[in-house]
C-alpha cells in the first residue's frame, strides 16, 4: 500500500466559471430510501418528500416500455414526434405547438437559456417552485418575487406590480409548490390581458391534472393563439417521474426558438413510449387517481389538524405544513426520518419554518400521521 501523502486537489483556472453562478444556491435534492435506510438502519422506509405519484405506471406505459427496451441501442426521435401528435391531438393543438422535454425541469432550463440575459428579469410568487428562480440566476438575470396569498395561491395583483420594464417571463405556479394553492380561472384571464407586449407569460401547471373541474386550462390557452408558454409533466399523476418527460405548449415561434438549445435527444425512447401509452390508457385509469388524492389528502389534513397543525389548503397532491420556526421544522423532518417517514424541508423554495408532504396511498398516509404523532411528542 503506498503511504505517498494525497495529491491536492487541483485548482480550476481564475475567472473560469461565470460570475452568475455565485450567487445561485445549488438545488438540494430529497433524501432517497436506499439513503435513509443505511444510515438510520430503519428496514422499512416511505417516501413522501418528491410529489411522485403513488401508483406506478398505467398497465399500456408498463408494456409500451417493455417494448421499447430492445431497440434502445438506437438514438429516440429527436423530435419526440409520436408523442406531440399524440398530444396534439388531445388538446385540439398544432404539433409544432408542442415541445417535450426531460421533464419541467429540463424545459425551464432551455427557456432561461434562450430568453435571458444579464440584466433581464423574471417576476414571480415566492415561496414557489425554485428551478424558476434558480433558471434566472445561472443566466444573470435578476428575479422580482411577490408575496402569495394566505391560501398559498399567486397573488396575481401583487404580481403584476413586479413587472418592469425589464421582465422577460413573468410565471404563474398553479397549483403552486410547495403550497398547493391554485388561481381562478377567471382571474388568470384577466391577469394575462392586462400584461404588457414585451412580457412571456408562462403557466407551470405540472400538478394540473389535480386541479377540480372550472379550473384554468393552460392548454386552451394557448389554443387561443395567445403569447404564452404551459408546462406540464407525466411525472406525477401519469407515475412516470422516473423517466423524466414533460412537456411545454406555447406559440410555434418559441418552440422553434428553443429548440436552437435544447439537446438533441432529449427524452429517451422508452419515455417517449411511455408518454404516449399514458394517454392513451388515461381515460380508464387517471380518474380513480385523482379521485383518491383528494380524498386521500383531505383526511391527511383532518389528521393534522387533531395534531394541532394547520396546512394551507391544496389542490394538488400535497400539504404544507408550517411549523413556526426553521429549527422546529428541521426537529420534525428529523424525527420522521427516524421513524422511516422521508418528507421534504422547504427552506430552498422559500418557506425555511415548513415542511412539505406528498400525498401517498392510504396506508402510507396512515403511517405518515401515526409517525408525525410520535415526532410531534418528541420535539415539543
Amino acid at each position: 500500500m503506498s503511504t505517498d501523502p494525497p495529491t491536492a486537489p487541483a485548482a480550476l483556472p481564475h475567472g473560469l466559471l461565470r460570475p452568475a453562478l455565485a450567487g445561485v444556491d445549488a438545488y438540494e435534492p430529497g433524501r432517497p430510501i436506499e439513503d435513509v435506510q443505511r444510515e438510520l438502519g430503519v428496514s422499512s422506509v416511505i417516501k413522501l418528500a418528491s410529489n411522485e405519484g403513488p401508483f406506478p405506471p398505467m398497465p399500456a406505459a408498463i408494456e409500451a416500455i417493455r417494448a421499447a427496451a430492445p431497440g434502445v441501442r438506437v438514438y429516440p426521435d429527436p423530435g419526440a414526434w409520436a408523442l406531440r401528435d399524440a398530444l396534439a391531438a388531445r388538446l385540439g393543438l398544432d404539433p409544432l405547438q408542442i415541445l417535450p422535454g426531460a421533464g419541467v425541469d429540463g424545459l425551464i432550463k432551455f427557456m432561461c437559456l434562450a430568453l435571458l440575459e444579464p440584466g433581464d428579469e423574471i417576476a414571480m410568487g415566492w415561496p414557489s417552485f425554485l428551478s424558476w428562480r434558480v433558471g434566472a440566476q445561472i443566466q444573470g438575470a435578476g428575479v422580482r418575487t411577490a408575496a402569495l396569498r394566505a391560501d398559498g395561491s399567486y397573488d396575481l395583483d401583487a404580481l403584476a406590480a413586479e413587472v418592469t420594464d425589464r421582465t422577460k417571463i413573468v410565471v404563474v405556479v398553479s397549483p403552486n409548490n410547495p403550497t398547493g394553492g391554485a388561481v381562478g380561472a377567471g382571474e388568470l384571464r384577466a391577469f394575462l390581458d392586462a400584461l404588457p407586449g414585451h412580457v412571456l407569460p408562462v403557466i407551470d401547471e405540472a400538478y394540473f391534472e389535480y386541479l377540480p373541474p372550472g379550473s384554468h386550462d393552460g392548454a386552451a390557452l394557448v389554443a387561443e393563439g395567445r403569447p404564452l408558454a404551459v408546462m406540464r409533466t407525466f411525472s406525477k399523476a401519469y407515475g412516470l417521474a422516473g423517466l423524466r418527460v414533460g412537456y411545454m405548449l406555447a406559440p410555434a415561434a418559441l418552440v422553434a426558438a428553443l429548440g436552437v438549445v435544447r439537446n438533441v435527444f432529449d427524452v429517451s425512447a422508452p419515455a417517449q413510449a411511455a408518454a404516449v401509452a399514458s394517454l392513451a390508457d388515461s381515460d380508464e385509469h387517471l380518474p380513480a387517481r385523482i379521485s383518491l388524492n383528494a380524498s386521500e389528502r383531505a383526511m391527511t389534513a383532518s389528521g393534522l389538524r387533531a395534531l394541532g397543525l394547520e396546512p394551507l389548503p391544496s389542490t394538488a397532491n400535497f400539504l404544507l405544513i408550517d411549523l413556526g420556526s426553521p429549527e422546529r421544522a428541521l426537529a420534525l423532518n428529523a424525527a420522521l426520518l427516524r421513524r422511516g417517514v422521508i418528507v421534504r424541508p422547504t427552506r430552498a423554495f422559500g418557506a425555511p419554518s415548513c415542511v412539505r408532504v406528498t400525498i401517498g396511498l392510504p396506508e402510507e398516509n396512515a403511517r405518515f400521521l401515526g409517525a408525525a404523532a410520535e415526532a410531534l411528542a418528541e420535539i415539543r
